[in-house]
């Protein structure tokens, strides 16, 4: 089994860490993806000229900029929970997903936490998005450097974490405007689905519920939108470089 990478930016992303079996594929003369194939022989990466369209030849592929990066469909997440509890460091941040099921979203929030030095990203292993190649075409080569972890049961991961010393926030149109809550320690940020929002087994796991302050017309934010502003005022209170 193969992982497919069309992005550009994400293949770059992946020739900066290069594992064992991956071939890229180029199929267009053009001075990038000359650049490509070099830095890809540099790293002892196997490349291939080919003729005709991607889609014939790769499943899933529907369309490229002339390149594609073949990975063999091994984890690049953390291996466990406890793994990344022990890797985190006193301000560590943690994003869980609860029913975000669209790929582009996850993708976008996948962005945001690589911005903002996330530490790893929680979705369930039902009802929500995975990676795939849209997540990584989204995501402009993050999904490459954010731990993307799946979890049986994302309330029993909330409550390890919580023992684990963390403090669990939800963001709810019910909470407390995010400006106003203290977020100097570990934190795990849940952001539910934007039509049903959290359930009501995460959010009675949270600790704290936290908002965004709004104006305008509409309802709310997208969520990949609202999960970058909470991110923002987290990492800002945390001291994290450049936006102290």
């Amino acid at each position: 089994m193969y992982r497919y990478i069309v992005s550009l930016h994400s293949i770059e992303a992946y020739l900066d860490r290069p594992t064992s079996g991956m071939v890229l594929y180029l199929n267009r003369k053009t001075p990038r993806l000359f650049a490509l194939e070099e830095k890809a022989r540099n790293r002892g990466i196997v490349v291939q000229w080919i003729k005709g369209n991607f889609p014939f030849r790769f499943p899933g592929v529907e369309q490229s900029k002339g390149a594609v990066l073949e990975i063999p469909a091994e984890p690049v997440s953390v291996p466990s929970l406890g793994d990344l509890v022990n890797q985190g460091e006193e301000l560590s941040c943690l994003i869980a997903l609860d029913g975000i099921t669209d790929v582009q979203n996850l993708g976008a929030i996948l962005r945001s936490a690589d911005l903002f030095g996330v530490d790893g990203v929680l979705i369930p292993k039902r009802r929500s998005a995975h990676e795939s190649i849209g997540v990584d075409r989204t995501s402009a080569g993050a999904s490459a450097h954010v731990p993307l972890l799946e979890v049986p049961n994302l309330v029993r991961a909330l409550s390890y974490l919580k023992g684990a010393g963390y403090w669990i926030y939800g963001a709810d149109m019910k909470g407390t405007p995010a400006m106003e809550v203290d977020f100097k320690r570990k934190t795990v940020l849940v952001m539910g689905s934007e039509d049903k929002g959290l359930g009501r087994l995460v959010r009675d796991t949270c600790d704290f519920l936290v908002k965004i302050p709004m104006g305008g017309h509409v309802g709310s934010f997208n969520v990949s939108v609202a999960t970058g502003i909470l991110l923002y005022e987290i990492r800002r209170q945390q001291g994290f470089p450049g936006l102290v």
